[in-house]
């Protein structure tokens, strides 16, 4: 049966997922969690959750799934060390530098890749598999054809997400809290600034989505091989999550989950099945007035969900009495037993024991996680045995059959020691600038351009007949769900007519390219923020790596002259925000037509800005307002081995060039990107 996974931020909301029946749980430590203004787990309290867990067969699953910095590297060792050692069941990751430390650690520590490594393919999948992971959690824009396509194609356990706040982003690739506000929601500070109120023509809100359940196809999805069902909400009450857990139990049992009520626990306007269902119309919603009225009731009625363990085991019960010999009594449950013996009984004077009554007395298993299965007793006649000697024996029973459940699913890890490694030598930097572009114009301009050692293409622009093959970089598509043998085709194309370079997005881009023969680059949407990081994609086979653009520009030098990979950041352009499956200006799938004249190609902030909207085939980019610049900077730039200078909408790159070229600051309104602010 596939599992239910519960999120747990807090203790409260630990025993509300434990006593509702899910089978696993989320949660985070103190530092390095997706949602750090969760309660989350110190040590001590990680070390009681797991027991507490553990005792009721119930997994413990630590989101160390965020992107890291060289400087934390040693809390990050701390909290692995931590986790080890409260003998938590698997880390949820982000970074390939943290699992990178975390395989080294605790070989045998189960890795579960997050949703956050943007894997939507199976070549993404098998890349996960190759790397030791064991698990990866599908994005939640992915419809059942392709979640169905992902799990029978890989050996790999797949998870989804069934229930929750759905986002508008490809998952691990938003950036607009981190622009707008300096929260990252890579790093566990998301502000949401998708739910302010972006507008395009009459619509309003038109980043909200509606929150995502699709609790009634549980079904299928577990015929089709999910592994695990994950519910969003480590922010939300105990009711919130016992409910949740309460109706996915329903669902999978084949009964009708009550959404309804889950409705009016938490939703944004109610549920969208939008993108399971391959239909992103009618998706948009906002927290409303009526919501937030229709919760405190629901969450009242929730509360009984949880009030009592949840009966998790059939415990088989024998007893003996005979004359002469202590009480003897036997309990079986999980393929373990325990059996505890007491006093000799006495001879009956008024009422003797029956088998009836024995069995009555030891069945009385309320108020714990068992429920009784076979009771058999041999009772021999004319004997007495007090209740208080039943029941101190069932319970001596009890604890003793629960001591070896938490045996069993305790683990022993080897834990090896790991120090900060020290960075490497010092490198002789040249630095090199490349461009990026969009369109077929841009690409004509820019090839007249010498000074370019490599230009990133759109892989459609590309044919036989373009010249300088040797230095273009061709560029697929972010998102591979509904189009990977297509992506790979066109690459095996590209290959024969004389190119070389790609570049890789994700892990599955990383796959996808190698397959075919031709040399990966990486993107800064590999969100590279430290050197275990850089070593891993290094070992992977990139060529060359371009940093997070969630980096400070100090932080970003050093990772460059520390390591013997090529490193280089994005020196200019429209920083981008998100990308996003559904456009918000159509309200529905993206168009495919960058240049299509009848679209306003932009949403509107409150402010009145106008954010630069581009659909690509089978995704929408949203772009910052204001154009970075770096060309005045030349001392900062010029530390790495190479600039990116990204155009989107330009007309005239030569313009930009020449910037870059003579050391000018541009006039007008710009920025710095966060190289000089940072995140937290």
């Amino acid at each position: 049966m596939s599992e239910i996974l519960a999120p747990c931020g807090g203790a409260d909301s630990l025993t509300a997922a434990v006593n509702a029946g899910a089978d696993a749980v989320y949660l985070g430590e103190e530092l390095f969690s997706a949602r750090k203004n969760a309660a989350n787990f110190s040590y001590e309290s990680l070390c009681e959750a797991v027991k507490l867990c553990h005792y009721s067969g119930v997994k413990v699953y630590v989101t160390l799934n965020t992107l890291v910095f060289d400087k934390e590297i040693p809390q990050l060792i701390k909290a692995v060390e931590n986790c080890a050692k409260a003998q938590t069941d698997g880390f949820i990751i982000q970074d390939l530098g943290v699992a990178a430390i975390a395989r080294r650690m605790v070989p045998d520590m189960p890795l579960h890749a997050s949703t956050q490594m943007t894997i939507n393919s199976l070549a993404g999948a098998i890349a996960a598999k190759k790397l030791g992971f064991s698990r990866i959690v599908l994005g939640r824009e992915l419809s059942f054809e392709q979640i169905k396509q992902i799990t029978e194609g890989c050996d790999i356990e797949t998870e989804i997400f069934v229930h929750g706040a759905l986002c508008v982003c490809v998952s691990g690739q938003c950036y607009m809290s981190a622009m707008l506000g300096g929260r990252s929601g890579n790093r566990g500070l998301c502000a949401q600034p998708c739910r302010l109120n972006f507008s395009v023509d009459n619509r309003s809100n038109v980043l909200s989505l509606k929150d995502l359940s699709i609790i009634e196809h549980l079904p299928e999805l577990e015929k089709a091989g999910v592994t695990s069902f994950k519910i969003e909400g480590r922010m939300k009450r105990p009711e919130y999550v016992a409910g949740t857990v309460s109706a996915c139990r329903t669902a999978l049992a084949g009964g009708k989950p009550d959404l309804e009520t889950l409705k009016c626990v938490f939703s944004r306007s109610g549920f969208t099945e939008g993108y399971y269902t391959d239909n992103f119309k009618n998706m948009q919603g906002v927290r409303t007035k009526e919501d937030v009225v229709a919760a405190p009731k629901a969450l009242a009625a929730m509360k009984q969900l949880y009030h009592k363990p949840y009966k998790r085991f059939i415990a088989d019960i024998e007893v003996v009495i005979r004359s002469g010999m202590p009480v003897k009594i036997k309990m079986s449950a999980c393929g373990l037993s325990c059996t505890v013996t007491g006093v000799e009984p006495q001879k009956a004077v008024n009422r003797e024991l029956t088998e009836d009554y024995v069995c009555s007395q030891l069945s009385k298993l309320g108020g714990t996680v068992y429920d009784t299965g076979k009771v058999i007793a041999n009772v021999e006649g004319g004997l007495s045995v007090s209740a208080a000697e039943l029941n101190n024996l069932r319970r001596r029973a009890l604890c003793g059959l629960s001591e070896k459940i938490l045996a069993q699913n305790s683990h022993n890890f080897k834990l090896n020691r790991l120090e900060p490694a020290p960075a490497e030598a010092d490198k002789r930097i040249r630095t090199e600038l490349r461009c990026e572009v969009a369109s077929a114009e841009q690409l004509r301009q820019v090839l007249g351009e010498d000074e370019y050692a490599y230009i990133y293409a759109p892989m459609e622009l590309l044919d036989e007949s373009t010249p300088d093959k040797f230095r273009i970089i061709a560029v697929p598509p972010l998102f591979l769900a509904d189009c990977e043998e297509k992506v790979k085709s066109r690459m095996k194309f590209l290959k024969r007519s004389g190119f070389i370079h790609a570049a890789a997005h994700t892990l599955s881009h990383v796959e996808l390219i190698k397959s075919v023969g031709m040399t990966p680059h990486g993107t800064f949407r590999l969100n590279i923020t430290n050197s275990y990081a850089l070593d891993e994609y290094k070992k992977l086979g990139l060529a060359d790596a371009t940093l997070s653009i969630e980096l400070l520009m100090s932080d970003a030098q050093k990772l460059c002259a520390g390591s013997s990979l090529k490193t280089g950041i994005v020196g200019y352009g429209r920083m981008p925000l998100m990308i996003t499956r559904r456009c918000p200006i159509s309200n529905g799938k993206p168009c495919g037509k960058a240049k299509n004249p009848a679209c306003p190609h932009s949403i509107t902030d409150r402010q009145g800005n106008k954010l630069l909207c581009l659909c690509l085939e089978n995704a929408t980019e949203i772009y910052n307002p204001d154009v970075m610049y770096l060309s005045d900077r030349q001392k900062d730039i010029n530390s790495f081995d190479f600039v990116l200078l990204k155009f989107t909408d330009e007309t005239d790159t030569d313009a930009v060039l020449q910037m870059y070229l003579n050391d000018i600051k541009p006039d007008g309104k710009l920025t710095r990107g966060l190289y000089y602010r940072g995140v937290i």
